[in-house]
């Protein structure tokens, strides 16, 4: 007997397990304590500590990584879904490669 998942993964992109803190910006709030779960070149998992997001609302992340000096590194995204864990968003109007060089850089540290 062939078991299909009650929610089978929709994602065209395998994302990549990471832990990286981050605060997102929505609405003129900034929601601090955040943290990157999983990433691709389309999306990632954010955990929000509790803060609910709406559905399809715009946000900015900022992730503080090394290859910025210390400075953060901000994306654009769009909310597909929001649980109590966190939000599963669209990555928006990427440079081309910023993201690939972002994961090889959390990579090598």
């Amino acid at each position: 007997m062939n078991r299909q998942s009650p929610r089978p993964d929709r994602r065209a992109m395998r994302r990549i397990p990471v832990a990286i803190d981050a605060m997102l910006y929505y609405n003129g709030l900034m929601l601090p304590e955040c943290s990157v779960r999983d990433i691709s070149s389309e999306g990632a998992f954010i955990a929000t500590n509790g803060s609910f997001l709406p559905d399809q609302a715009l946000i900015d992340i900022a992730l503080n990584v090394p290859e910025t000096g210390g400075l953060p590194r901000r994306f654009s995204a769009r909310v597909l879904r929001s649980t109590e864990e966190g939000a599963g968003v669209r990555l928006q109007n990427l440079e081309p490669g910023a993201l690939r060089k972002l994961i090889a850089t959390l990579y090598a540290h």
